[in-house]
């Protein structure tokens, strides 16, 4: 359900925030323009490698390999856990020394880029792995990626089915999203929802939001 300016920052005081920080996001949103009209052609800019092995994620921090049993905050995930929601912002400018942004869960990338005001097609280029043709047991080299504009999302009630318990996943159709939820009915409740759907809610909902929020707009160091 769509929720105004007010409601979210009322949603952010329930959840825990303090004052200064529900002020400072709704200064944020305010500050933000309505998004002009998307352009005739989005820029596509290629999709950039991934530093697998000593990566993390630009908005939480967490690795973006699955890491062996014990080798994270003393925890244990199945393999190809942390792989299955990779996800890129492939940049037309590098910024940073950075060709590219990474990120480990979809709802990352949203927030990063609600954050930090970046577009997709203009000037950068997201991409989402395709969970459909992904093998857990083959991790990293079985990630496959697609423009997140091309994708669809299959958003799952069931608590740590993903990492950052974003509860959401890229699928490259609705068709694949539907197999995939039938296959795992454990889920709970799903919904298909589209590129543009994460966009018009962002900040999406995952683990430590408030706190993340704070750091990437400054009031946290």
């Amino acid at each position: 359900m769509y929720k105004n300016r007010r409601e979210v920052i009322k949603m952010l005081s329930a959840l825990g925030a303090s004052t200064a920080l529900s002020q400072a996001l709704a200064q944020h949103m305010q500050q933000m323009q309505a998004p002009s009209a998307a352009p005739a052609n989005l820029e596509t800019i290629s999709a950039k490698s991934v530093p697998w092995e000593q990566g993390t994620c630009a908005f939480c921090s967490m690795p973006l390999k699955t890491p062996a049993p014990g080798a994270w905050m003393n925890r244990t995930f199945t393999p190809g856990f942390f792989e299955q929601t990779y996800s890129q912002i492939a940049l037309k400018e590098p910024q940073k020394g950075m060709e590219a942004i990474h990120f480990e869960s979809i709802a990352c990338m949203v927030n990063y880029a609600w954050v930090y005001g970046l577009r997709d097609g203009v000037g950068s280029t997201f991409y989402v792995a395709d969970r459909g043709l992904y093998d857990p047991a083959k991790g990293p080299e079985a990630v496959r990626l697609m423009p997140a504009r091309q994708a669809v999302y299959l958003w799952g009630e069931k608590r740590g089915w993903v990492v950052m318990d974003a509860k959401i996943a890229a699928f490259s159709s609705k068709v694949e999203a539907e197999v995939f939820a039938r296959k795992n009915p454990d889920l709970g409740r799903t919904r298909i929802l589209d590129w543009q759907t994460l966009l018009d809610l962002a900040p999406l909902p995952e683990m430590n939001l408030v706190n993340l929020l704070a750091k990437h707009t400054g009031l946290l160091k």
